[in-house]
C-alpha cells in the first residue's frame, strides 16, 4: 500500500483554478474524457452543491488511476467503470502489476450512485469494405488506449459476438485518446471503437469530412451463451441507439442495438458522512436540470442509481436514499466499515 501512495503523492494533480466561496475543505475531483458523461457528472456535482462544498474538477484522466486516487486519499471523487472495479478488488486487469495492494485499496472505495457513462460506438468509414462483424477477422482495430479498461471491454465484446481473439484474429491498436482520434482521421486502422456518450458531438465530427457507418450488435447473437456470459460481467451493457443519432452517420436510418458501460461516482470510505450526503442529495434534488444538460443523464433516476453497482454505498448517501424511500440492494448496506 504504501508503494501506491508514493506513486500516486508524485504524481501531483493539476487542479484547475476557480473562484468560490472559503470553505473548510475543497474536494478534488477527477473525470474522464471532457466529452463525455465520466466528466460531465462530477462537473454537475460541483455545480449542484455549491452552496456547501466547493469541489474542483480536472478532467480528461484515466479513470483506473483516478480510483486508486480516490482509495489512497489522494483525491476525493472519481468517476469509475463499474468493470474495472471489479477487477481492482481481486487485483487483474488495469490493476494486475498492484495485485495484493490493489485489493487492499479497493476495500476503501464507496459509492454514492451509479450511471450510465456511455456507448460503445464500433465506427468505420461509410465505404468500407466491412459490413459484418465477421468482415473484423484479419483488420485493425482501435480497442482503447494502453492504460485503462476499456481496451477489455472492446475485446470481450468482439470476442462475445465473433469469437475472435486480439492477436490471433485481428490486430488491436492501442493509443491515447488525442492520437488515436488522429490516426483515423489519417486512416490508420480500419475500425475506431470508441466510447462516448449517445449523439456526442465528438463522435459525429468524425464524419464531417467523410461518413462512417456503425455497426450494431447482431440479433443472432442475443440470447446466446457469449452474450449472456458478456452482460453478467460488471460494468458492461447494452441500449438502443435510435434512428437519427448522427447525423454523419450513413446508416442513421436505422435503430442500432449498442454495447454500453456503467459507471458510479466513488468516494474514500472516510469521507465526512454529511459530505456524501450533501453530494448524493444535490444530484438527485437536480435531476431535471442534469436530464436537460445531456441526454445521456436521462437513464439517472432513483430507480437506477445501484445499477451494476458493487462498491458499497458511503454511509452518508445510504442516508438520503433511505429518507426518500429508494430501494437499496442489501449488498450495498455495508459501507460504514
Amino acid at each position: 500500500m504504501n508503494r501506491i501512495l508514493t506513486s500516486l503523492a508524485s504524481a501531483g494533480l493539476a487542479l484547475s483554478v476557480m473562484a468560490a466561496p472559503a470553505f473548510a475543505e475543497t474536494l478534488k475531483a477527477e473525470g474522464g474524457s471532457a466529452a463525455g458523461l465520466s466528466a460531465l457528472v462530477p462537473q454537475l456535482l460541483s455545480k449542484y452543491a455549491a452552496d456547501s462544498h466547493e469541489v474542483r474538477v480536472n478532467v480528461d484522466q484515466t479513470l483506473t488511476r483516478a480510483t486508486l486516487k480516490v482509495a489512497t486519499g489522494a483525491i476525493d471523487i472519481a468517476s469509475t467503470p463499474a468493470g474495472a472495479f471489479a477487477k481492482m478488488e481481486v487485483g487483474k486487469g488495469p490493476y494486475k502489476k498492484l495485485g495484493e495492494e490493489a485489493i487492499e485499496a479497493s476495500a476503501n472505495v464507496r459509492s454514492l450512485f451509479s450511471f450510465l457513462g456511455g456507448h460503445v460506438h464500433v465506427i468505420v468509414a461509410a465505404d468500407s469494405e466491412i459490413q459484418t462483424w465477421e468482415d473484423l477477422r484479419g483488420k485493425r482495430i482501435f480497442i482503447g488506449p494502453p492504460a485503462g479498461s476499456f481496451g477489455g471491454q472492446t475485446q470481450a465484446l468482439i470476442k462475445a459476438i465473433t469469437g475472435m481473439k486480439n492477436g490471433e484474429d485481428y490486430e488491436g491498436i492501442k493509443l491515447a485518446w488525442g492520437a488515436a482520434n488522429q490516426a483515423w482521421e489519417d486512416g490508420k486502422f480500419d475500425v475506431f471503437m470508441r466510447p462516448g456518450t449517445m449523439g456526442s458531438a465528438a463522435v459525429d465530427q468524425f464524419g464531417s469530412a467523410k461518413p462512417f457507418r456503425l455497426l450494431g450488435i447482431p440479433e443472432t447473437v442475443l440470447g446466446t451463451p457469449a452474450w449472456d456470459t458478456y452482460l453478467e460481467t460488471p460494468g458492461y451493457a447494452a441500449d438502443t441507439m435510435p434512428a437519427g443519432t448522427y447525423q454523419n452517420q450513413s446508416n442513421n436510418d436505422q435503430d442500432l442495438f449498442v454495447s454500453a458501460y456503467v459507471m458510479f461516482v466513488s468516494v474514500n470510505k472516510d469521507m465526512d458522512e454529511q459530505t456524501a450526503y450533501d453530494l448524493t442529495k444535490a444530484m438527485f434534488e437536480n435531476l431535471d436540470d442534469a436530464h436537460s444538460v445531456n441526454a445521456g443523464l436521462t437513464p439517472l433516476t432513483l430507480d437506477n442509481a445501484f445499477v451494476s453497482l458493487a462498491a458499497p454505498l458511503h454511509p452518508g448517501a445510504l442516508r438520503y436514499f433511505d429518507e426518500v424511500g429508494a430501494t437499496v440492494p442489501e449488498h450495498l448496506r455495508g459501507g460504514s466499515s
